[in-house]
Formats: C-alpha cells, sequence, structure tokens
C-alpha cells in the first residue's frame, strides 16, 4: 500500500473516534508516557502541539511543565522547510498560527535544539521497526536527521500501528512506540 493511501485509511479512524472513547485513549497513552523511563531521564522535552484528532499533547506540555521539565516546541520556518524548537514556559505562549494552523511560539523565543534530551514525534502510522508515515512534509525528518544522537518515541493509538510502513532512505526511525496498551522498544 502507498504512503497516501496509509495516510488516509489512518486519518479516517482517528477522525471517526468517537469523543469519549479518545479522551479515554488519550488517558492511557499519556499515563504510559509518564510512567516511562523516559520522562524522569529527560530535562529538555520537545514535543509537537498536537491538531484535531491527534493525542492531546496540551495536556501532556501543562503537567511537564508543572513539573519543572523544560518543554521546546516546533517552529515552522517555511522558507527554509525546517523546524526549530523553541523553548516555552506555559501553554500561553503559544500564540500564532503556524504553517499548517498549529499554535507555535513566536520568533523570540530561545532555540534549545542542542539542549535537547526528548523528542516526541508525531505520525499517522507506524511499524514495530520503527519507521513512521508522517503528514508527507519531511520536517521531521530533517529534524531528526540534524538531532540523530537523541532519543525519539512517537505516542499514537493501537491501531495506527501497522504491519510494514514503507520507507525511504531519508525516512528517520524512532526508538519507542507508546500506546493506550504497551511500550514498544525498536531495536536497530
Amino acid at each position: 500500500m502507498r504512503k497516501q493511501d496509509i495516510r488516509k485509511i489512518i486519518k479516517r479512524k482517528r477522525q471517526e473516534l468517537n469523543k469519549d472513547i479518545k479522551q479515554e485513549l488519550d488517558k492511557r497513552v499519556i499515563d504510559n508516557f509518564f510512567n516511562s523511563e523516559y520522562i524522569k531521564d529527560s530535562n529538555i522535552i520537545f514535543i509537537y502541539v498536537g491538531m484535531d484528532s491527534e493525542i492531546n499533547t496540551i495536556n501532556i506540555i501543562n503537567k511537564l511543565l508543572d513539573m519543572g521539565k523544560r518543554v521546546a516546541v516546533p517552529k515552522v520556518l517555511s522558507q527554509n522547510k525546517e523546524m526549530v524548537s523553541l523553548e516555552i514556559k506555559s501553554i500561553l505562549d503559544l500564540n500564532e498560527s503556524g504553517s499548517f494552523g498549529i499554535l507555535e511560539p513566536d520568533i523570540s523565543k530561545k532555540d534549545v535544539g542542542n539542549e535537547i534530551d526528548l523528542i516526541i514525534v508525531p505520525g499517522l502510522a507506524f511499524d514495530k521497526r520503527g519507521y513512521r508515515i508522517g503528514y508527507g512534509g519531511g520536517f521531521y525528518d530533517k529534524f531528526l536527521e540534524k538531532h540523530n544522537k537523541i532519543k525519539r518515541i512517537s505516542l499514537c493509538y493501537n491501531f495506527q500501528i501497522i504491519e510494514n510502513v514503507p520507507n525511504e532512505e531519508f525516512d528517520k526511525r524512532i526508538d519507542t512506540i507508546i500506546t493506550e496498551d504497551e511500550i514498544i522498544k525498536i531495536n536497530f
């Protein structure tokens, strides 16, 4: 199956989730994330701002900040077709609608790309080899290439894990997948 076909199928499945079921699944994924070893071992966490049918990362960001963790979020630089990781101190720092309608901080925030301990990577579909299908812009693959020594995990629902994600040489893998039921560590 082609990447664009997989994107359509998974997007539709996520959008069709009943609101109450989605909230319950989000809670379980988030609990698994906070109960994992990754939180205690990380000081600066780079995390995407969830949108639409994605897992609600605003709750994660708030909890990380409450724990005293430093949090960075993506800011897309359209002219360069890349992302930077800007530190926020509060959800209120997410005050601009970015290139894709996703909340972002303004460019005056500090870029902490060289200090990040953990990267939370979004995606639509994943396989147990660590490959993922994103939204097709390549922003995360470029970012992961630049920060290739940093631990990277993805949060998703069980149904987003498929047998085999088609991949190309520029696709960057993740180390761990956290779902509502399990933590899958990738060996590569």
